[in-house]
C-alpha cells in the first residue's frame, strides 16, 4: 500500500496553461479569420454566462458559431469581477485571484469585493480550477478533452486523476534540461467483471473512473502535460493530485471497502419513497504489515497529514481500494521483533 502526497496550487504547483477557459476569451467577430484551436466567446441571454467556442480548422472566416463543421462549444464561464461594474442580484462573476466563482446577493452591487459575504455567495472553484479543490464531486469539464500543464517546484513522481469521465488519458513529463522524460497513454476501459465471451460482447462497456501513475522519473522541477480525452462527449476530472508517493507497507488479506451514501430516502404515511440522489464518500479499513525500522517514521508521517486529504492506494489492481481523503484513526501494533501491524480507518471526500 502506498500514498500520494499532493502539492498545492499556488505553492509548489503552478497551473501554467489549460484549454479550459477561466475568464472568457474575446467575443466572436465574423470578420476575423481564426486558426485551428482558437477560442472565442458568446454572451448568453442571461447577461453573464459566456459560452466559449473552439475553432476546428485554420482559415475559419465568417462561419457562424452553430456551424459544427467549424466550431464546437467547449465550456461556459463568467467574466472577471470589476470594481467599476454594477451587478444585479443573481449575476455571476469569477475572481482570477481566488479562482472561485461568485453570485451577487444584492441589487445595485457596486464596488463590493467578492470577499464581502453579505454581497456575494461563493460558488466554489472555477471550472478550470475545480480539479484542484478538495472536493471529489466537483469536476473540471470541457467538450472532447481537458488538457492542462502544471509546473512543479521540487520533485514529484506520481499523478492521481480521480472521478474521471474519459476514454483515455495522456501523461507527459519533461524538464527544461532533459526534454521529455516520460510519456504514456492510458486506456480507461475496464475489464473488471468480464469473465466470459458472452459478457465481453454483450455487457455494457465500463470505464475506470480513477487513474494513479507512480514511480515516474524523480527529476527536479518537472513539467507535467496531461490530456483527458472524451471524443464523443464531455471530458471531466474531479481531482488532480501531483506529488510524491510513499510506500507504507504490505496490505494484508481482509481489507474492507465501501461507501457512505448521503442520498435522502424518506417514506410518507403510505409507504411511498422520496429518493434524492446525492454525493457519496468512500470508506475503507486496512491492516498493513510494516518493518519495525519504519515505525517512528510512519507514525510521524501520518501525524503530519492528520487534517489534509491525500490519495491512499490500497492495492494497485483494485481501484475500489483507492481513497482520496484522510484517516479517521490509525494505530500501530508492535507485534513481533521485526514486523508490526499498522491499522488504518480511512474516510473519503465527496
Amino acid at each position: 500500500m502506498r500514498l500520494v502526497r499532493p502539492m498545492k496550487v499556488g505553492e509548489a504547483l503552478t497551473l501554467a496553461q489549460t484549454n479550459v477557459p477561466e475568464a472568457p476569451p474575446a467575443a466572436y467577430a465574423p470578420g476575423t479569420t481564426y486558426a485551428d484551436g482558437a477560442q472565442v466567446s458568446d454572451l448568453d441571454a442571461d447577461g453573464f454566462t459566456y459560452r466559449v467556442y473552439q475553432s476546428l480548422a485554420d482559415g475559419n472566416l465568417g462561419h457562424p458559431l452553430d456551424d459544427g463543421a467549424w466550431w464546437f462549444a467547449l465550456a461556459d464561464t463568467y467574466a472577471a469581477w470589476s470594481e467599476g461594474t454594477t451587478y444585479a442580484a443573481g449575476h455571476r462573476v469569477i475572481s482570477t485571484d481566488t479562482h472561485h466563482a461568485y453570485e451577487s446577493l444584492a441589487a445595485d452591487n457596486l464596488g463590493n469585493a467578492v470577499t464581502d459575504v453579505t454581497k456575494w455567495l461563493d460558488l466554489g472553484a472555477t471550472n478550470a480550477y475545480a480539479m484542484f479543490d478538495q472536493f471529489n464531486s466537483t469536476q473540471t469539464a470541457a467538450a472532447r478533452s481537458v488538457s492542462f500543464e502544471v509546473t512543479v517546484a521540487g520533485r514529484a513522481d506520481a499523478v492521481a486523476l480521480l472521478n474521471l469521465v474519459a476514454a483515455s488519458v495522456d501523461i507527459e513529463m519533461s524538464t527544461a534540461g532533459d526534454g521529455v522524460i516520460f510519456s504514456r497513454s492510458y486506456n480507461l476501459v475496464s475489464n473488471s467483471g468480464i469473465n466470459s465471451w458472452y459478457e465481453y460482447y454483450f455487457e455494457p462497456i465500463i470505464r475506470r473512473g480513477d487513474l494513479v501513475a507512480y514511480d515516474l522519473p524523480n527529476y527536479a522541477n518537472p513539467t507535467f502535460r496531461i490530456t483527458i480525452h472524451e471524443p464523443a462527449g464531455t471530458a471531466k476530472i474531479g481531482v488532480a493530485v501531483i506529488g510524491q508517493s510513499k510506500q507504507l507497507g504490505d496490505l494484508l488479506i481482509g481489507a474492507k471497502t465501501g461507501i457512505q451514501d448521503y442520498s435522502r430516502k424518506e417514506t410518507d404515511d403510505f409507504g411511498n419513497f422520496t429518493i434524492v440522489q446525492r454525493a457519496y464518500a468512500k470508506r475503507a479499513t486496512y491492516k498493513l504489515r510494516v518493518d519495525n525500522t519504519r515505525i517512528d517514521a510512519l507514525s510521524a508521517l501520518l501525524a503530519s497529514y492528520r487534517a489534509e486529504p491525500i490519495v491512499w492506494v490500497g492495492a494497485d489492481t483494485y481501484t475500489s481500494t483507492w481513497v482520496y481523503g484522510f484517516y479517521r484513526d490509525f494505530s500501530i501494533e508492535i507485534a513481533f521483533a521485526l514486523d508490526s501491524y499498522l491499522s488504518l480507518e480511512l474516510e473519503g471526500l465527496t
